[in-house]
């Protein structure tokens, strides 16, 4: 046995120890220890976002600041009150009662360190679960930090000691060991494709997401005053580093298109040339793996500008560049966990439909897209043709796919892509996803 196995093996142990303890608390006794975390995570918010970006070069830290407090008070708001242990629900005869998965291994990723790491803990424990979490490598001291932050308050709260652990040393093999454990009861993956693919095929059942690659589609009908600033705000959000961002705006009129673009620029956008878009393309991709290269993700425009050769004002907030399509034979058609957005003018709303259908087959599968329009009609037309299992309606696309701040989805930093996207679900991940349901099913009447 290697050391790495060795270091697993004795991890498992401890959670072991720990999730027979908390196998027999109770929802008061549960609920206390989730608002304890929920807390300390709000507490430390602005901390570990200092730290992410610190240690990471990622994103902003006024954003990574909001993600924090997302992903605890937001999230902790959604599941106060809401039962998680024990009998939960009786409808039409059907008692549900909820058990924990037990161990569950999670992974986090570079973009999202310290949130995903608050969120995941947050959701797990709500369950009476325990968590065993891997960092990625160029994160681990502020991933490490809010779990160790949400474990002390939750031991302090009542919770068993080792409830909460992560690997030290981080390495793919590690990882591997730990989603791979036999004693582990439930995976759940938020990283690159290839992670991802690596926890559905661990050998225990797994929640994962895939790629966003968000299609944006501006109808005629749209509210321009409305669509352009949230377009905005969510692709500029901690520099585009959140898998829903908006990768492509699609147009189906010339004339709207030409409004459109008019506002972007007026409201802080660079509109490329297409000699300047040659130029970004050559530095923003791994063209060999297919995904954008790491010496972008989650840089400011300015800086991207410059690394591509040429220079942009202080005050632009994205680049844009004009697509000759939304399949992958543009490259910046792909998406790009950047402050750098496509658009693409048609003329019809067919044509635009089936663009976005077209990025969303090839690099966003069962993610999410964005209908902005006055007209219900084209809005639902919209919902059943992409291949998308949140669909956000004159919203931003940020913030509506995470849930709770422009409508009812469930908030969540992990966003199922369903079969089309290889998950196993295609809902907003939350601690109903990791609760163990059992039914008791009366007889009926005669």
């Amino acid at each position: 046995m290697s050391n790495v196995s060795a270091q697993i093996d004795q991890m498992i142990k401890k959670a072991e120890k720990a999730a027979e303890v908390f196998r027999g608390f109770d929802q008061l006794q549960v609920d206390r220890i989730v608002a304890a975390m929920a807390r300390a995570g709000v507490a430390n918010e602005r901390k570990l976002a200092e730290m992410a970006v610190e240690e990471t070069g990622i994103g902003n830290v006024e954003d990574k600041v909001i993600k924090n407090h997302f992903g605890t008070q937001v999230v902790y708001d959604y599941m106060k009150g809401k039962p998680s242990v024990g009998i939960i629900e009786e409808e039409d005869g059907i008692l549900s009662i909820a058990e924990p998965f037990g161990i569950i291994a999670a992974v986090t990723p570079v973009t999202n360190p310290a949130a995903t790491t608050l969120f995941k803990s947050l959701i797990a424990l709500k369950g009476r679960n325990v968590i065993c979490l891997a960092f990625h490598p160029k994160a681990q001291k502020c991933s490490a930090e809010a779990a160790r932050i949400m474990l002390e308050a939750a031991v302090e709260a009542g919770a068993p000691a080792d409830c909460i652990q992560w690997v030290t040393e981080p390495s793919i093999e590690a990882t591997d060991a730990l989603m791979k454990h036999p004693n582990v009861a439930l995976v759940i993956a938020t990283g690159g494709g290839a992670m991802v693919k690596a926890a559905y095929s661990s050998g225990h059942p797994a929640l994962g997401v895939g790629p966003g690659n968000v299609p944006v589609f501006i109808e005629k009908t749209a509210n321009l005053e409305i669509a352009i600033p949230d377009v905005i705000a969510s692709k500029t959000f901690d520099n585009g580093t959140i898998c829903s961002s908006d990768q492509s705006v699609i147009f189906d009129d010339a004339q709207v298109a030409d409004k459109a673009l008019q506002l972007f620029r007026e409201q802080g956008a660079y509109l490329c040339t297409k000699e300047e878009k040659a130029k970004l393309e050559a530095v923003m991709f791994d063209k060999e793996r297919g995904v954008p290269s790491m010496a972008i993700v989650g840089k400011k425009p300015q800086y991207i500008a410059e690394l591509a050769g040429f220079d942009v004002p202080a005050d632009v907030k994205l680049l844009m560049v004009p697509l000759t399509t939304t399949g992958p034979e543009d490259w910046m058609s792909h998406e790009k966990l950047s402050p750098v957005l496509g658009w693409f003018i048609v003329d019809s709303r067919e044509k635009a439909i089936s663009s976005a259908v077209c990025q969303l087959e090839f690099g966003g599968a069962g993610h999410s897209a964005v209908v902005f329009t006055e007209d219900e009609e084209v809005a639902k037309e919209f919902a059943l043709r992409v291949p998308a299992n949140r669909v956000v309606w004159n919203q931003p696309s940020v913030h509506g796919t995470i849930g709770a701040l422009y409508n009812d989805l469930v908030p969540s930093l992990t966003l199922g892509c369903g079969a089309m996207g290889g998950n196993i679900t295609t809902e907003n991940v939350g601690f109903k996803n990791l609760l163990n349901i059992k039914r008791v099913a009366r007889r009926k009447a005669a």
